[in-house]
């Protein structure tokens, strides 16, 4: 029973250290992802910045880190990533729609709802039309929160996302035939 306890311990230390890596070896962006999902704002950050630092012309990481911005409602911050990932990749949809919704919670939402009505998702019809359909509803409730567009919106954009999901996959479904 002596010569278990010793052999146990060095079990444990051998299967923690094989195990080390696989909880540490996730890059930088999976585990800013990992504390955005988590609520841990400014860890999500550090990280997102992290791995810019590798990737620096990464839109992917820059869409990450303004949505983190996003989601602390920090929509000045959030409005400066956007625009500074359109001056790199213009058109980026995801870009354009959450630079119009920052907009709307910084007390932009006349503006924003302007520029959301003319929302533009290349190949994705029904993202748009549904984003564009519902700016167009908000602009006749100027009375509604800024968290309620915006949420109407999001709204709109997953009622956008199930149609074209339909849509592609009765397309591949007749394609398979």
């Amino acid at each position: 029973m002596r010569n278990l306890a010793p052999r146990l311990l060095s079990t444990v230390m051998v299967l923690a250290a094989l195990a080390l890596p696989l909880l540490t070896g996730c890059s930088p962006a999976v585990r800013g992802s990992m504390a955005l999902s988590s609520g841990d704002y400014n860890l999500a950050l550090a990280r997102y910045h992290e791995a810019l630092e590798q990737d620096p012309d990464s839109v992917y990481l820059r869409l990450r880190i303004g949505l983190t911005y996003f989601t602390m409602k920090d929509y000045a911050s959030a409005e400066a990533t956007y625009k500074d990932i359109l001056i790199r990749k213009p058109g980026e949809p995801n870009a354009l729609l959450y630079l119009g919704l920052s907009r709307i919670g910084k007390g932009e939402r006349q503006r924003a709802l302007d520029d959301l009505t003319g929302f533009n998702w290349p190949q994705k019809f029904y993202h748009q039309k549904f984003v564009r359909a519902e700016a167009e509803r908000l602009l006749r409730h100027p009375e509604m929160s800024a968290d309620a567009t915006i949420r109407c919106l999001l709204d709109a954009l997953e009622e956008g996302r199930k149609e074209q999901d339909a849509l592609e996959r009765d397309m591949f479904l007749g394609l398979s035939r």
